[in-house]
């Protein structure tokens, strides 16, 4: 059933197609992924895609930057229901990343490694690096109530944001003997592991 022909016509086709496209990634995988099976999925015609996109690599690029955009929402989202806990904040992100992460695995795939026709260009990397900022806030406030350590807070985000990563692909990946379907278990162990990197971190 095509997806957005009301939103075409509304003018918003770059987001029609991102969200087609993002279907499709979930369903048939980045070797599927076309333009002209993502103007299908959205219900347009197959020229219309190139209005934005001058191929499949501009548009898997434009995927990734989407899916940046979304985990800096999500990481921002879940610090900011904690009033004022630096420690908190941090492990709340973590469980957030890690939720997304196996939501999404196909579109965590792009973002994070180079497929092929893949491009990495500048706005896709700026997309990224803003995916620290929310951590950098945190580490910030951290830093500020004597809680970590006094160092660059981009470098103690980076700590965090490879510890969160790292967890988020072992568990996508079924490399850990833990059940992901059972919430509780998973989220224990997310925050145990954002524990320990809280204790390296801290003064």
């Amino acid at each position: 059933m095509p997806l957005s022909q009301n939103v075409y016509h509304h003018g918003d086709l770059r987001n029609a197609l991102l969200e087609a496209g993002e279907q499709l990634l979930a369903e048939t995988g980045v070797a599927a992924l076309s333009l002209r099976a993502v103007a299908k999925q959205a219900g347009v015609s197959h020229a219309a895609p190139y209005r934005h996109f001058k191929g499949k690599a501009a548009l898997m690029s434009g995927l990734a930057q989407a899916g940046f955009g979304r985990l800096r929402s999500v990481i921002s989202m879940a610090a900011d229901k904690i009033p004022y806990d630096p420690e908190q904040k941090l492990v709340e992100a973590g469980v957030a990343y890690v939720h997304l992460a196996l939501r999404h695995p196909e579109l965590m795939q792009l973002m994070f490694s180079t497929v092929p026709g893949q491009v990495v260009d500048m706005q896709l990397r700026q997309s990224s690096m803003a995916t620290l900022e929310p951590l950098v806030d945190i580490m910030n406030t951290g830093i500020e109530a004597g809680i970590f350590r006094d160092r660059d807070a981009h470098e103690l985000a980076l700590v965090a944001w490879t510890s969160m990563h790292g967890m988020a692909m072992l568990l996508v990946a079924r490399l850990m003997e833990i059940d992901v379907a059972d919430e509780k278990s998973l989220d224990g162990l997310v925050r145990s592991v954002a524990q320990n990197v809280i204790y390296g971190i801290s003064r």
